[in-house]
């Protein structure tokens, strides 16, 4: 994914998504939220950091390795949310019932 430097319009080839973003043209300081999403895209705000004027809209396509991963967090979140549940219920239970 690529994307254009709001400060000098160098490409920049990173995820607007992505952490600690920094133009190799410039070396501007880049920040990047995100502002909306709907079945085929993703979008995020990418402006300098401290200038605000530079606001510009990225849009990025949602692809099937994006898919996958979401997927992969989404079955891997539940799997330790229920053990972590079930892990509060057994020390709460073993807790008020002592041996």
């Amino acid at each position: 994914m690529s994307f254009p430097c709001p400060a000098c319009h160098a490409a920049i080839e990173r995820s607007p998504g992505g952490w600690a973003l920094r133009c190799p043209g410039c070396g501007a300081l880049l920040r990047s939220r995100a502002s909306g999403s709907d079945e085929r895209v993703r979008i995020y705000e990418v402006e300098v950091a401290g200038r605000p004027e530079t606001r510009q809209r990225v849009e990025v396509p949602w692809g099937d390795a994006d898919a996958r991963r979401l997927s992969k967090w989404l079955l891997w979140s539940t799997v330790l949310t229920l053990g972590l549940i079930i892990l509060v219920y057994v020390v709460a239970r073993a807790a008020r019932d002592p041996w």
